[in-house]
């Protein structure tokens, strides 16, 4: 290598490193088509991935439907999803609750769940019973 050759090499670098990063930074910024598909990518599997505060949305039971494996739920908004606030029916994940849990959830139970898209449709892939408000 020349010695010409090296500071063009440390400029080029340096602007691809000065790139990465400004690509990096926008990108925590966008808003993802899927806002999920990053973690398709991850090195983890996403139940590994702690989910941010701001996934868990608040909302009251208002239907079990156990032989279609879907609730119908008052929600809050799901802010990562940029869905307002409504009553609407989702999937739950395959296997997220056993019959027996699915069976002692009622209408009017008030619950927190993580709702993500998949295939195109909603569905909770985690849930817990609401923090009690004091």
């Amino acid at each position: 290598m020349t010695r010409n050759a090296t500071p063009l090499l440390v400029a080029l670098i340096t602007t691809v490193l000065a790139a990465t990063s400004a690509f990096a930074q926008a990108q925590e910024h966008a808003l993802p088509q899927d806002p999920h598909a990053h973690h398709a990518a991850a090195a983890e599997p996403a139940s590994e991935v702690a989910p941010a505060a701001v996934d868990w949305t608040p909302a009251e039971i208002r239907r079990v439907d156990a032989a279609q494996q879907k609730l119908t739920l008052k929600h809050g908004d799901i802010r990562h999803l940029d869905m307002p606030g409504m009553t609407m029916a989702f999937r739950l994940k395959p296997g997220l609750l056993s019959a027996e849990q699915l069976a002692a959830l009622k209408v009017g139970d008030r619950i927190e769940a993580r709702i993500e898209q998949q295939q195109g449709q909603l569905v909770i892939v985690e849930l817990r019973q609401a923090a009690a408000s004091n």
